[in-house]
């Protein structure tokens, strides 16, 4: 797998992620803002050779995400909710 590929699968994983969880927070399963304080300390002890990367901007993109500072439905949003619209 070349490094391009591995950097969109990781991506698409962490998106898969926030979905799942603000999901699961619209149905009133969990309250998200819980996984938004667990990623803020995970940034607080990031190491210092993953800091400037991506692990250290996704961290704050699911942060962020989870303290609802995140833009439009995306596409994976959106077709999980028209699939939980059928059950």
């Amino acid at each position: 797998m070349n490094e391009p590929t591995l950097v969109e699968t990781l991506a698409g994983l962490a998106a898969a992620n926030i979905v799942i969880i603000e999901t699961l927070h619209e149905h009133h399963v969990i309250d998200k803002t819980h996984f938004a304080h667990a990623f803020g300390r995970a940034l607080d002890g990031l190491a210092l050779e993953h800091r400037g990367g991506m692990v250290e901007h996704v961290l704050k993109n699911l942060r962020d995400r989870c303290m609802n500072l995140r833009g439009p439905e995306s596409d994976a949003q959106e077709w999980l909710r028209k699939l939980l619209e059928r059950t």
